[in-house]
């Protein structure tokens, strides 16, 4: 500020009113932005960085890259953490101590830096008053959670169907494995059975066969009796009638 009046004053000893008047209105600026200019010039490579990784981390947001947002991420935190470092010592070395509060004011001037390239071009520039129309509400989600990786999403939508599927396909391919071992069983079971069957058949048929053969075999030597019968029969009648006869 002291700077700012020797200007007015000099400009006031050449003529120069206007130029007087502007800079006069220079506004004092607060100790954030202050520091915040000071980076600008004595760490400029340092705001870079922070610009290059705004560029990807707003390039992985809008491919809605979910692993590369939580790599990022993880230098976001470590980015910013490295420049609040930076602010403190350039600050220490000008003589000013930074509190708590203008470190909190400064971290969050960088995260909107990295949500918005207009903020770091305004913070490259070195020529900040303020910080307050800096900071947005929510300068970059903490965590890349809530963004929603749709390609990814929808692979795994389609992992899961597929995985569904072969599960139902094993279960389909064990029960009919379980019903063809059944079936098998039971045609073991009954070709067995039949075997049997057709054995006792035969043995019936054979058995049948000789029950016939001793039945022709009974039927023939009941007709020769009852021949023997017969002839007897008469020899016996022709001997009594000749016994009355003789009687």
């Amino acid at each position: 500020m002291a700077a700012r009046s020797e200007f007015v004053r000099a400009a006031k000893e050449e003529g120069d009113k206007q130029g007087a008047t502007a800079i006069g209105k220079f506004r004092k600026p607060s100790l954030a932005a202050w520091a915040l200019n000071l980076l600008a010039r004595k760490a400029r490579p340092d705001l870079q960085r922070l610009e290059n990784l705004g560029v990807a981390l707003r390039d992985a947001h809008g491919r809605f890259d979910g692993e590369t947002l939580r790599e990022l991420s993880k230098q976001r935190h470590q980015v910013i953490r490295a420049l609040v470092s930076e602010v403190r010592s350039l600050a220490s070395g000008e003589g000013q101590k930074l509190s708590e509060s203008v470190l909190r004011d400064i971290e969050t001037v960088f995260a909107a830096a990295l949500a918005d390239p207009a903020v770091t071009e305004v913070l490259l520039a070195g020529t900040l008053s303020a910080t307050n129309d800096l900071t947005l509400p929510q300068a970059w989600p903490e965590s890349p959670e809530p963004v929603v990786d749709e390609v990814g999403l929808r692979r795994e939508q389609r992992a899961e169907r597929r995985r569904q599927e072969i599960g139902r396909a094993r279960a389909d391919a064990q029960h009919t494995a379980e019903v063809r071992d059944r079936a098998q069983s039971a045609l073991s079971q009954a070709e067995q059975k039949a075997e049997r069957a057709a054995r006792q058949i035969a043995d019936l048929t054979a058995e049948l066969e000789r029950v016939r053969a001793t039945e022709q075999e009974a039927t023939n030597e009941v007709r020769e009796a009852r021949t023997v019968f017969r002839t007897a029969e008469k020899a016996a009648e022709r001997a009594r009638r000749h016994l009355e006869t003789l009687e």
